[in-house]
């Protein structure tokens, strides 16, 4: 192992990194600054992308915010929800999901997920309250959640279906594209992502009136009307009518080279998301093939797009007498010497995280001191989620942000393999690096 003084597998130079900006892109960020017209609720660029974004999704609208947290927090306002009540999210997920919650007055409510990561629907019954007003899961690292067995639990309850579709543009759940199954979506723009417009978000509805309440929540909360439904001049998208403020609301809007840099990016989304597909399935069939190595499982019903790519390592079934934590830091310390790209991308479910421990919230506990707060406290106990924390303790995430799956080559993708067989060739000595 080159760990342990061999020569790596992988040529650190080979990594694609990501987004890809080609000519397309740099062709339609000038074409906005050549017209002038830089920003606006309704502005051309914005307007388009929306247009090209809902169609790929399936959806009958989309709204473009300033990032995948806003459109999540335009998403829960649209509801109506707000002070004192709850929306259940799975305790893993990067903090955004929470944060969305909170910063809209509500309060967040944790289950555990199952070993794919995604929330347990089993678990959701005991996270139910009279207070309960939408639940909101994670399509983590591009895999959709098991919706129809979270419906099954929420709907007959009226409890509203929010996606946090972040990770997981163009995913599909039982043949269709998610973020449209039930009250809307968010996604995220954010450079990683798999459809990147280096910042940026964008809320998914086929509720017409919902994206009205969104379309002033992200504009001050002013009475405003979108196109179709008032007089807008595109060329002075800024320029008309004064308006007043009914609520509360913010600035999130996106701007228009963002919007124009997405265009250019979504064009190639679909082949590059098939290349991904090919490349994580054909990974996944090698690692499948080591003694308590585990990639990710996709269900028949669904597909990912693998923007994370998440391996389980078991030291028990590898025959390494190593605790997790110690089993999975050798690993990912022999397979970056190896020239690999491995990180953890969280390291704590998010209920631990202090300002969920502290409930300091706006500096006197709100929201929580809208809500009970014994609940929430009970909730938030750390214990309560043994899958999220073994999963953390017992996995790593193959290739970065800088560069993800999707940037990777199929050879690259084959050195992976490579370098994974390597290491259990000689898995023994991960006792000396773990170790040592």
């Amino acid at each position: 192992m080159a760990v342990l003084g061999g020569s790596p597998v992988i040529d650190r130079s080979r990594h694609g990194k990501w987004p890809v900006v080609d000519d397309d892109c740099r062709k339609a960020v000038m074409a906005v600054l050549d017209r002038g017209v830089m920003s606006g609720s309704e502005a051309p660029e914005a307007r388009a992308f929306q247009e090209e974004f809902a169609a790929f999704q399936g959806a009958k609208h989309a709204l473009l915010t300033h990032s995948g947290t806003s459109a999540l927090q335009v998403a829960i306002g649209a509801l109506g929800i707000g002070e004192g009540d709850e929306v259940i999210i799975p305790a893993y997920s990067f903090v955004a999901t929470a944060l969305a919650i909170v910063t809209q007055g509500a309060i967040p409510i944790f289950v555990d997920v199952g070993e794919d990561g995604n929330l347990d629907a089993s678990k959701l019954e005991a996270a139910i309250s009279p207070r309960t007003k939408a639940i909101m899961p994670v399509h983590v690292h591009g895999m959709p959640a098991d919706l129809d067995a979270i419906a099954e639990v929420v709907k007959p309850r009226g409890i509203a279906i929010i996606e946090d579709a972040a990770q997981a543009h163009g995913a599909t759940y039982g043949g269709k594209k998610v973020g449209t199954y039930d009250a809307g979506s968010g996604f995220s723009l954010q450079s990683s992502k798999n459809l990147s417009a280096g910042e940026g978000g964008v809320y998914v509805t086929n509720d017409e009136d919902a994206l009205d309440r969104a379309n002033k929540i992200r504009n001050f909360a002013q009475n405003l009307a979108r196109v179709g439904t008032g007089k807008w001049n595109a060329e002075r998208p800024l320029d008309g009518s004064t308006h007043v403020s009914t609520g509360i609301g913010s600035m999130y809007r996106g701007n228009e080279m963002m919007a124009a840099f997405a265009r250019a990016q979504l064009r190639k989304l679909p082949e590059r998301t098939a290349r991904a597909q090919e490349n994580g399935l054909r990974l996944g069939k090698a690692l499948a093939q080591l003694p308590g190595v585990t990639p990710p499982i996709v269900p028949a019903n669904r597909t990912t797009v693998f923007h994370k790519y998440r391996v389980w390592i078991d030291p028990v079934a590898a025959g390494v007498d190593l605790s997790p934590t110690e089993m999975r830091d050798a690993v990912r310390k022999a397979l970056a010497a190896e020239g690999a790209e491995v990180v953890m991308w969280q390291s704590d479910p998010m209920p631990a995280y202090p300002v969920f421990q502290d409930l300091r919230g706006y500096g006197k506990g709100f929201p929580w001191s809208a809500g009970d707060v014994d609940r929430v406290k009970a909730n938030y106990r750390p214990e309560n989620f043994p899958t999220s924390r073994r999963l953390l303790d017992s996995s790593i995430v193959l290739f970065s942000q800088t560069c993800p799956l999707i940037a990777q080559d199929a050879a690259t993708v084959d050195a992976y393999a490579d370098a994974f067989r390597k290491i259990w060739e000689h898995r023994a000595d991960l006792v000396q690096v773990a170790k040592g």
